[in-house]
């Protein structure tokens, strides 16, 4: 088959979609779920645990629904305190009057936290699938490509600053062509501001700025590669737990001689022979 297996928002529709501007070889039979919110739950802490070490691209896939301008419930409300306020007009709808939208991006480089810098290149993508097709190209101005943080997922947006400066916004930053999904997992939000000189060059078919706001209701990762792929992240996955449980040991002062003197004087381990003792 040419998937593994679908998703809540990967099937053969939309996997030929992606052919369009994402190489066949990296696609057909070539994909399978690292993480599928559905069955691993909407955390950061399950991605990780899924897609890290994974040493291949991938690809991310959200879909959702476009909050109204005004916020109907506390989550909504803080999830707007929590960013800049809104300039742009929603996104095109083109046929669609549900208000759902599917956004994704190509990632050519591993998973992992990003602390002071984002991680990477040109060759990445950030693309809008539905209700429009469009496809936005890394740009060289800024190199904040992907970060991996407590605070989210950002796709071409600065990394967080550590704490809040004085006199600068505590707003989440969000750059001028990018996808920010918050630390939750329950809301995202995707810009494009026609004047570019961020990390990905804006609309190429679109005039005009504009911002779509939206709820969540499915996130998956999906690796580009095969059995030797996923042999290469078991195996890096069962060497990063080893190491834990060295510096576990480690950490507790454990002390083999100590351990053994404990199970002699039990009885259960030690050079005595046996026999009777009369």
């Amino acid at each position: 088959p040419l998937l593994p297996r679908e998703g809540d928002i990967l099937n053969l529709d939309i996997l030929c979609q992606l052919s369009f501007f994402i190489k066949g070889n990296n696609l057909f039979r070539r994909l399978r779920p690292l993480y599928l919110g559905a069955d691993a739950g909407f955390s950061l802490g399950s991605i990780e645990q899924k897609v890290f070490n994974w040493r291949a691209p991938s690809i991310l896939l959200v879909s959702g629904t476009r909050l109204s301008d005004t916020p109907k419930n506390s989550r909504e409300r803080s999830f707007a305190e929590s960013l800049p306020p809104k300039r742009f007009p929603n996104g095109a709808t083109g046929n669609d009057t549900r208000g759902k939208v599917v956004f994704g991006a190509y990632i050519d480089v591993p998973w992992k936290h990003t602390y002071k810098e984002a991680i990477g290149d040109t060759e990445m993508l950030l693309f809008q699938l539905s209700p429009l097709h469009e496809v936005f190209r890394a740009s060289t101005i800024s190199k904040d490509y992907l970060t991996f943080t407590k605070t989210g997922v950002g796709l071409g947006c600065p990394p967080p600053r550590p704490k809040p400066v004085s006199g600068l916004s505590s707003h989440t930053a969000l750059g001028p062509v990018s996808l920010m999904l918050d630390s939750s997992l329950e809301f995202g939000v995707f810009t494009n501001d026609s004047t570019g000189g961020g990390s990905f060059h804006p609309s190429a078919t679109r005039t005009g700025d504009w911002q779509d706001r939206f709820e969540i209701e499915a996130l998956e990762v999906w690796g580009c590669g095969g059995d030797e792929e996923a042999e290469r992240q078991r195996a890096a996955w069962a060497f990063e737990e080893r190491e834990a449980e060295a510096r576990r040991n480690i950490k507790m002062g454990k002390d083999r001689d100590a351990d053994r003197a404990l199970l002699e004087m039990a009885g259960l381990v030690g050079n005595h022979s046996g026999g009777s003792m009369g």
